[in-house]
């Protein structure tokens, strides 16, 4: 089993341990703290995307924990340390970490932060090197060990290639065949589907802006954010969200080093999104059923 494999499997026992101690999880310190979590994941990579912000709030809203704090609170607090983030990335951190460390006081909460952070954080599938890192500094600020929770390791998260018969089926489809919902043609037995990482990643090459930009890395150099905006003539924010969507797509990955947040594509990332593009487009049909002969 891969290392994403087992943290796929852990998040889910991670989010059954938190609703099982819901009702011990009601302190000011545990609601500061998962808040400052929370922002942190959602503002890792350095840059504030609008679409990631509104997933991890959607993410807030739903946990069954957080449920235990007004809503409207939390969204508060969530955005006021998106805010100091968003002025100054550096003093948005260390106050967020100070936030984070009063739950050092009682290791049942400081343990559930970590896991509010790592459960907001793989719930869009990309638990990327810059979320773990800012999980691993949470943990730093409470004293636990980052090899609790296998954050000492380096992660890749792989993105299978989907056969049909691993997709759920519509009602109405048949294994025999099923209907094109565009264009009401029947699709072949055992046609290759996209899996969403794929679909993903060529949805973030349909812009040519970003063609365009992700061309400023294919000689392997890695960029800020107002680096590629200079070369291309783009404004800050829009750069900064056509790199996200990239990143997302596992085009690009992304690195801290300092105030700065380093772009460079993500060769090994490409190539097996690009293997599952040739498989999709090659993939050979399962043979139809030859009809009994009638006498």
């Amino acid at each position: 089993m891969t290392l994403w494999d087992r943290l796929r499997d852990s998040v889910q026992t991670m989010q059954a341990q938190l609703t099982a101690k819901k009702h011990e999880l009601q302190s000011g310190a545990f609601r500061d703290a998962s808040m400052a979590m929370c922002a942190l994941v959602a503002a890792a990579d350095g840059t504030i995307d609008p679409s990631e912000r509104g997933r991890v709030a959607q993410l807030i809203a739903t946990n069954d924990v957080l449920q235990n704090f007004p809503p409207e609170d939390l969204h508060r607090r969530f955005e006021d340390h998106l805010d100091e983030l968003t002025t100054d990335f550096t003093l948005g951190t260390a106050s967020a970490m100070r936030e984070i460390g009063k739950a050092k006081r009682r290791p049942a909460e400081a343990r559930a932060v970590i896991q509010i952070g790592i459960v907001i954080g793989c719930a869009d599938g990309y638990f990327d090197e810059s979320e773990r890192d800012v999980v691993r500094q949470a943990c730093s600020a409470l004293d636990i060990p980052p090899t609790e929770f296998d954050l000492h390791r380096p992660l890749r998260v792989p993105r299978p290639y989907r056969a049909p018969d691993e997709l759920p089926r519509a009602a109405g489809d048949r294994v025999s065949g099923r209907a094109d919902a565009g264009t009401g043609r029947a699709v072949r037995p055992g046609a290759a589907v996209p899996g969403d990482d794929l679909q993903v990643f060529l949805k973030a090459l349909t812009s040519g802006t970003r063609q365009k930009l992700f061309a400023h890395f294919a000689d392997g150099e890695e960029l800020t954010v107002g680096e590629v905006a200079e070369r291309a003539g783009l404004g800050p924010s829009t750069t900064s969200e056509h790199l996200a969507v990239l990143r997302r797509g596992g085009l690009l990955q992304s690195t801290r080093s300092g105030k700065l947040v380093r772009y460079r594509a993500d060769r090994e990332g490409i190539a097996e999104l690009l293997g599952q593009l040739h498989s999709y487009l090659l993939a050979p049909s399962e043979p139809r059923d030859t009809p009994p002969a009638h006498g």
